[in-house]
């Protein structure tokens, strides 16, 4: 139902993406990267691979030096194997769909792409951001193994060790890294005007306009387990306790970040984390990070995430290299009923008639993004009160399919995805509900907008792309001449 012939939307969902179509079976391969070497190894490689593709060697010598090398861009040496590894990878993630060497390297090419020209308009990324995005996927890697232990994944991935695992991802993860921050920049300044909106959906040919899926306008009431002051005031004691064994007995802040913090993101790495004020953290962990001098250990202070104390550890013009412990007060299972409780009698209030959802959701939610609107749920993404059900939490799908206009759920209980020792319970009022149906420019004007932005961000990419093309070093190896996904590669 998304065909187009003018605008093809299938292009813009797949080209706009910050990380490229296959990232993802990338992001699984632990095998294919290349070690780092020095530059002169480097410099020496990349000629010895150049002259061979030429064939200005003897041909029994080319053999020899091209075999499982399928090109190079710019410094960027792809291997036959990181192909074949790529793809079997790429299954290995579950997916059903078929996908050719050619289409792998059309991916891999553009992602070197990207990355090669970061590295030329000097983009970088720190080591911590790279170890960040390795520790999330060897997560991710665990529980799609059923909580495997290290070694386990290591054996899946035919590593020695997770050690290994981790220095290959992290080279993947480098290069994807650059390649998201290249896009970055060439779409950060793209805007649209009114104008251009009304003539992208004017080109759309009327039969072969997109279709949305059903809308839902909802309000909702938030109750947290909470710890008792107890509780709060043990996780204070400790977090003191580990601040002095640093500040006055000169403990590692690192290894007890790593011994004792409680963010699984970062206490492999001992809690390191870098940072600018525009990034998007808790305002509290940001003005205790920026108020610290290098080596200061700041107080304990509370956050949507739990309990943090933060170790300046190197200031660097506007980037803040900092350290922090993460710790969760202890939520008895009393605590968790009161909560429930709670919601359970302003509920009855509700469909009695005493009070409306609005005021109640004022009244005792804890969720202060909706509190202040009466409930009101904004999508995140688009500012619209209309959210997609087809891209909503399983959770929120399944209690909203069968609700009508004005009903209130019952209680959906499940853990918070930010503290992980709390408890939400959560009541949902039905607004309203708008079918599937084909795009109406007035009704669906903003969604309209999001497609046409997409399209004119594609259009300038395609553009930089083909003008980068002609101007890098790229050299297609023979397997792949006849590709027709790689005929703008071949020069």
């Amino acid at each position: 139902m998304m065909r187009l012939k003018a605008i093809d939307l299938r292009l813009i969902r797949s080209c706009t993406s910050i990380l490229m179509v296959f990232a993802f079976a990338k992001a699984m391969t632990a095998q294919t990267a290349p070690q780092p070497t020095s530059a002169a190894q480097d410099e020496a490689i990349k000629q010895e691979v150049l002259a061979a593709l030429n064939d200005t060697v003897k041909a029994t010598e080319v053999r020899f030096k091209i075999d499982g090398v399928s090109g190079v861009i710019g410094d960027y040496v792809v291997l036959d194997s990181d192909i074949e590894k790529q793809i079997n990878n790429y299954k290995r993630a579950g997916s059903l769909d078929e996908i050719s060497k050619c289409k792998m390297m059309e991916s891999m090419l553009g992602e070197k792409l990207y990355a090669h020209h970061a590295i030329q308009d000097s983009i970088t990324v720190s080591d911590a951001e790279i170890a960040g995005m390795t520790d999330q996927r060897i997560e991710y890697f665990r529980s799609q193994l059923n909580g495997a232990s290290d070694q386990e994944i290591a054996d899946v991935y035919r590593m020695e060790n997770i050690q290994q695992v981790r220095d290959e991802l992290n080279i993947i993860n480098r290069d994807e890294l650059l390649a998201n921050r290249m896009q970055q920049r060439l779409t950060e300044d793209v805007q649209i005007t009114p104008e251009e909106v009304r003539q992208f959906f004017a080109r759309i040919p009327e039969n072969e306009r997109p279709v949305f899926n059903v809308e839902v306008e909802i309000a909702r009431i938030v109750v947290k387990s909470k710890p008792s002051e107890e509780s709060i005031q043990e996780t204070i004691a400790k977090l003191n306790e580990y601040r002095d064994d640093v500040l006055n007995n000169g403990a590692n802040f690192a290894a007890k970040a790593t011994l004792f913090s409680e963010d699984v993101g970062t206490e492999r790495q001992g809690g390191v984390l870098s940072m600018r004020r525009g990034d998007p953290y808790a305002k509290e962990f940001k003005e205790a990070a920026f108020s610290l001098q290098e080596g200061q250990v700041s107080e304990p202070f509370e956050t949507s995430f739990g309990w943090h104390i933060v170790y300046l550890e190197k200031i660097r013009g506007s980037v803040r290299d900092v350290r922090h412990i993460l710790l969760y007060p202890y939520i008895s299972r009393a605590q968790e009923a009161l909560a429930k409780a709670t919601l359970d009698q302003m509920r009855d209030k509700i469909v009695q008639g005493d009070t409306t959802f609005a005021d109640a959701a004022r009244a005792i939610s804890d969720e202060k993004e909706t509190a202040k609107n009466g409930g009101l749920f904004v999508n995140p993404t688009t500012g619209e009160n209309l959210l997609d059900l087809t891209k909503t939490a399983p959770e929120l799908a399944s209690t909203v399919q069968f609700m009508e206009e004005g009903d209130v759920s019952g209680i959906i209980e499940e853990k918070d995805r930010r503290n992980i020792g709390v408890m939400n319970y959560t009541i949902i009022n039905l607004i309203r509900k708008v079918k599937d149906h084909k795009a109406d420019y007035t009704q669906d004007y903003l969604k309209i907008k999001e497609l046409a932005l997409r399209d004119k961000q594609v259009r300038k990419i395609k553009k930089w792309r083909e003008d980068k093309i002609k101007d890098t070093y790229i050299k297609i190896g023979d397997d792949f001449k006849e590709c027709d996904l790689l005929q703008e590669w071949s020069k």
